[in-house]
């Protein structure tokens, strides 16, 4: 039978305090980006909290941060559980290092069931956390997990630069977690908890959501090259606008999935101008635009149909360039371990509601190299990426009981 009260709440909570300290914002939220102060800060603290309780951390090329503990000696397969601690710049607090604080909480709660003797295990169990699953300041994003899966080669995740040239190497190495470890060598399972990020579970009062599986996603990088000139005496005939082009990919993104009816999710999150001055005719633009749709075809159309609109935008004197960042498929995680997750819900008085993500997650990497799954607890009004997300704490609770108990059953399986 689940033992329910294993989970310590209180302490949850407390730890998801301490977290929300480090890059605390003005309306309560947090600006923690990948391999910045702040996520050097957090990381500390996580690494602090596992080293009082014994545990050892191993940080890989990436910065990734590994956690096992032996419940079944050295050499046994490992289930790992996590999520990550880098932010949006304005995101809130629980995104990610819900899924950090409460794996750490069932880590701890296995490990003493298990010393008490109420738990054989077969398994070890482990506690990460991802880098750069936001791709707030570092595109792609999820590139923690997808190096990790084998991906995306080292090399090239630490090439990455943001919008200051500074590549994650550097800034792994900045605050001291470009390690040289690595991960886990034999991951049985890997089980991400997750704040909803949308409103399915709040609408149909479930505290527990299953998740099926991803949409797929598309992102794209417009590089667009034009000519600095002077916005008062420079004849419009003779100006080389960056900014103009880029004016009409917005507007075109947004129109492919009107023409939907919202089926098809389009944004342009990321404008950067060059020189940005309100005297200067923009000599450069960089957009970031993304699709996200649960029909393939739907989504290949969409990218098409944006790779003819931006080759037909170049003229004499303004370039247009688009590369793809991202092409993930819409996919389903482990149907075993989703029906394993529904199971131990419903044996802790949760019953379940069988729910997709929209969102991005370090378990759609996973997937490809080890039977993967979620679980989902809800989203407050359905919002995230933003200071005002918030998640109950008596879910927060359900949902680390339900993490704990299927965790539980792995590692004795």
């Amino acid at each position: 039978m689940p033992d329910t009260a294993m989970i310590d709440a209180d302490r949850l909570n407390h730890s998801l305090d301490e977290l929300a300290a480090f890059g605390r914002s003005e309306g309560g939220g947090v600006r923690r980006l990948c391999a910045g102060p702040e996520d050097g800060k957090a990381r500390d603290w996580l690494r602090a909290r596992l080293a009082a309780e014994g545990l050892a951390v191993k940080v890989d090329p990436v910065g990734n941060m590994f956690a096992v503990a032996e419940l079944a000696g050295p050499d046994a397969p490992v289930v790992l559980t996590g999520s990550h601690l880098d932010s949006q710049p304005s995101g809130g607090r629980y995104d990610g290092a819900y899924g950090v604080a409460a794996g750490l909480e069932a880590l701890l709660a296995l490990r003493k069931r298990v010393k008490a003797g109420g738990l054989a295990a077969k398994r070890n169990l482990g506690l990460v956390n991802w880098t750069n699953e936001e791709g707030a300041r570092f595109s792609p994003s999820t590139l923690g997990s997808a190096v990790f899966a084998g991906l995306v080669a080292t090399d090239f995740a630490l090439s990455r630069t943001d919008g200051d040239g500074v590549t994650l190497g550097e800034a792994l190495s900045a605050i001291g977690y470009h390690g040289a470890d690595r991960g886990p060598p034999k991951v049985s399972s890997y089980v991400e908890l997750h704040i909803e990020q949308g409103p399915e579970l709040e609408r149909t009062g479930h505290r527990i959501g299953v998740v099926e599986g991803n949409w797929g996603t598309a992102k794209f990088v417009a590089d667009i090259r034009g000519r600095a000139a002077h916005t008062g005496p420079t004849p419009m005939a003779e100006r080389r606008d960056a900014l103009l082009p880029a004016a009409e990919l917005v507007l075109f993104v947004r129109a492919l999935s009107d023409a939907t009816g919202g089926a098809l999710l389009s944004s342009v999150g990321r404008l950067d101008v060059i020189p940005n001055s309100t005297n200067v005719v923009p000599a450069q633009a960089r957009l970031f635009a993304e699709f996200r749709a649960v029909d393939p075809a739907m989504l290949a159309e969409a990218c098409a149909k944006l790779v003819a609109k931006a080759a037909s935008l170049s003229t004499p004197g303004v370039t247009v360039a688009l590369e793809q960042t991202l092409d993930r498929p819409a996919g389903t995680f482990d149907p075993g371990l989703r029906d394993l997750i529904a199971q131990a819900a419903s044996a802790c008085g949760y019953p379940p509601l069988r729910v997709h993500t929209v969102a991005g997650h370090d378990a759609i990497p996973m997937k490809t190299v080890c039977p993967s799954a979620m679980i989902f607890v809800p989203s407050a009004g359905g919002v995230s990426h933003h200071e005002s997300e918030f998640t109950a704490p008596e879910d927060l609770a359900a949902g680390a009981i339900v993490l704990a108990e299927t965790l539980a059953r792995l590692v004795s399986a």
